[in-house]
């Protein structure tokens, strides 16, 4: 049942965030947790639907393994370093509170909560400014990214090598036909721009970005607003958890309490790709299909494989691996696996403060009901054998109440 709000103006990227009303009839009590939902239809729409939903995780591009292919000249022609550095810890909770949050008049200039989302009580504000701020980017002059505007022939042509013309009948590509520089921006792309579970093939929506990325500049801040518009519309795989929660936190939500945090996936380097190559080989070779559905977050349906059998990749030139070219290898994968080393360690020093978190919050418990039924003197919060020996003289004294009764009953 939808709240009362009082009037609010615009929030632009700098205003804050903005205490939403609480107060509701007393003859109309909540049937829901009205600090984490908007609405009731928000709180249906994540019990029945965004609760199930999958995360998929941004993942890190090591530049540095691409800085003189076509990745790397995206990354520099947009500016996008910070974009594409390690993403910050993302909470499930907040995450799909969110998209159950985001209501239809968002982008509606009209509406008092216009480009503002309800989070733990209060409106923070989301927009493509937001998001720009967020990753530290500065407004740039780019087209609007057009996805209908484009020849599927042209992008085929663009993408593809021996291909000039989009394949009759399909509606996606075999990643394998891409051209190699263009199958490592995939990459990025499948990860962090439109996210898919699906890379073996590549859809219409998929194949127009690579082809608008490999000469013009995209509007990060538009295209992401969108893109989660989107998602929220049409319950896809919910994606963008590490910028999510990082608007939330810049705008005051307080993150101490949360516990589940989305799960990491490795960085995208020449090892992790030459490794993801060879997966999808295997998987197109033996006709076996992507346990989520294989489908964009963004895009309509994806269509089958190609039936036709696509050219093969262009042999490696014959020519014998120089010194330089050795060492450069080794220092690539070298620091590829120091940068998989630093993420370990950063996920473990994560995992030990939730559990130091864990185990204050089950000790607050236990004394809280020790001193309920006031049957021993709290023991002192560090000593650990004290309150284990309490609770297990608690456990026997119970066990055996219980069944003194269960006595009393059958005779």
């Amino acid at each position: 049942m939808p709240r009362a709000k009082k009037s609010t103006q615009e929030a632009g990227p700098s205003s804050g965030k903005r205490k939403a009303p609480s107060k509701r009839s007393s003859k109309q009590p909540a049937t829901y947790d009205d600090t984490k939902f908007e609405t009731e239809d928000a709180w249906l729409a994540y019990k029945h639907d965004i609760s199930r939903q999958t995360i998929l995780p941004e993942r890190r591009v090591l530049t540095s393994d691409f800085a003189n292919e076509l990745l790397g000249h995206v990354i520099a022609r947009n500016q996008w370093e910070s974009f594409v550095a390690t993403p910050r810890v993302a909470y499930v909770e907040i995450v799909k509170e969110f998209y159950a949050n985001i209501h239809e008049n968002l982008d509606n200039p009209d509406h008092p909560q216009y480009r503002q989302v309800y989070v733990r009580g209060q409106y923070i504000p989301f927009s493509p400014m937001e998001i720009l701020r967020y990753y530290g980017l500065e407004d740039m002059e780019a087209d609007i990214f057009q996805a209908t505007h484009t020849d599927p022939h042209e992008v085929a042509t663009s993408l593809c090598h021996g291909i000039d013309h989009w394949p009759e009948g399909s509606s996606t590509l075999d990643y394998r036909s891409l051209l190699p520089q263009v199958r490592t921006l995939d990459k990025m792309v499948s990860a962090n721009l439109l996210p898919t579970s699906h890379t073996s093939t590549v859809t219409m929506e998929r194949a127009r970005l690579l082809h608008w990325l490999q000469t013009k500049a995209l509007h990060l801040g538009n295209y992401i607003f969108c893109n989660i518009w989107h998602i929220r519309n049409n319950r896809r795989c919910l994606a963008f958890p590490s910028l999510i929660t990082g608007i939330c936190a810049l705008n005051g939500i307080d993150l101490s309490q949360e516990i589940t945090t989305v799960k990491r996936t490795m960085q995208i380097d020449r090892i992790g790709i030459r490794s993801s190559e060879l997966h999808i080989a295997r998987k197109l070779d033996h006709g076996t299909q992507d346990p989520l559905g294989g489908q964009d977050i963004s895009a309509g349906v994806s269509g089958p494989a190609l039936d036709d059998p696509m050219p093969e990749d262009p042999p490696p030139p014959a020519t014998e691996p120089t010194l330089a070219s050795i060492s450069h290898d080794w220092h690539a994968s070298h620091a590829a696996l120091e940068a998989q080393i630093r993420e370990i360690r950063e996920t473990q020093v994560h995992w030990i403060e939730v559990r130091r978190r864990e185990h204050e919050v089950l000790s607050a418990q236990m004394t809280q009901l020790l001193s309920f039924f006031s049957l021993y003197p709290p023991p002192p919060p560090n000593d650990w054998d004290a309150q284990y020996t309490l609770t297990l003289e608690i456990f026997i004294f119970y066990f055996y109440f219980y069944f003194f009764f269960v006595f009393l009953s059958l005779h």
